[in-house]
């Protein structure tokens, strides 16, 4: 599995979250891990790592994760972003602010899942507002 793989599973349990209640959180991950073949999960210890710390880091920062979205998507309220919108961009955010990815590599995986999962508009929408929040950090 590959880091993009990992981004996208990640995505996913962020999107199936929106469907469910905070307790139910940490069953997404398990399930979903639980569901990888135990070859593939001893030999990617470091992706299964990477997973589970994105995906609590995700909801341990969610509120000041959607702060930024909310500061950064002008004329969008939150509850206007689709869902996978809102969790491509809750992952992203996430990466940009508590963890070492390079800020080119975060907004371009971003970007690349929103081409795949979401709509023809979202991958200009989510470059922007990661545009923004980048620039914002940067000032």
């Amino acid at each position: 599995m590959t880091r993009r793989n990992a981004r996208e599973l990640i995505m996913q349990m962020l999107y199936e979250g929106t469907f469910h209640p905070e307790e139910e959180r940490e069953r997404i991950l398990y399930d979903q891990l639980n569901a990888m073949d135990s070859k593939e999960k001893s030999a990617n210890k470091a992706i299964v790592k990477f997973i589970e710390d994105t995906y609590f880091g995700v909801y341990e920062h969610v509120k000041e994760i959607d702060a930024l979205i909310a500061g950064a998507a002008k004329n969008w309220s939150m509850a206007r972003i689709a869902k996978v919108d809102r969790s491509i961009l809750r992952l992203a955010i996430f990466e940009l602010q508590y963890t070492d990815v390079p800020v080119k590599v975060a907004v371009n995986e971003a970007v690349e899942i929103a081409k795949i999962y979401s709509t023809d508009k979202s991958p200009k929408f989510i470059n922007g507002v990661l545009g923004s929040v980048t620039q914002a950090n940067e000032a």
